[in-house]
């Protein structure tokens, strides 16, 4: 499933800035052709990173999230004044130590260099993973708002306004996609 999410964002990506104004503007040139012309043509932009960082979940996760962020730089930041001050006492002892100590300290610094390293790799790819999902959560959220609004408030089309070269703050709904998707969350 979430490849298959990964497939369609890709594919968006690459030829949803062509394909998407071409298939709305198909709709509009074909819509006197059809029996759907008695009806009003009601389209609806919604900005999709708006509502996930204004609204009362979203910013609730950010919070979150960074906090999540500061407690693991912390232990990061340990391990990296772990591995200082290994080397300054290196530093300090190295005129003392036998070429044989020299090389056991340094290997040992060394080791603990790529450990600090690879944690912190291993660290940040975990979060953006955990980002990742809690975005996708939420993002599911709100587009189920989107589509309920859109249908309560009889809207033919809602576009996300990334995958719009132009749009009118007229047909913008994102504040009250925003307060409708923070109703539902109390």
């Amino acid at each position: 499933m979430k490849q298959e999410a990964r497939n369609v964002n890709a594919w968006f990506q690459r030829y949803g800035r062509v394909v998407l104004p071409a298939l709305v503007g198909a709709l509009l040139l074909g819509w006197g052709t059809h029996a759907w012309a008695a009806q009003a043509l009601r389209i609806g932009i919604v900005d999709m990173q708006e509502i996930l960082n204004k609204s009362q979940k979203g910013m609730a996760v950010k919070q979150k999230l960074d906090q999540e962020r500061a407690t693991r730089q912390k232990d990061l930041d340990a391990k990296q004044q772990e591995v200082m001050k290994l080397q300054a006492e290196f530093e300090k002892q190295a005129p003392l130590l036998s070429e044989q100590a020299k090389r056991e300290k340094a290997e040992t610094i060394q080791r603990k260099q790529r450990e600090a390293v690879r944690i912190a790799e291993d660290a940040n790819r975990d979060f953006d993973k955990r980002v990742r999902e809690v975005e996708l959560d939420v993002s599911r959220e709100i587009l189920a708002v989107v589509q309920e609004y859109g249908k309560d408030q009889g809207f033919t089309l809602i576009l996300e306004r990334s995958m719009l070269v132009f749009a009118s703050s007229a047909v913008d709904i994102t504040s009250e996609i925003i307060k409708r998707y923070d109703s539902k969350q109390q």
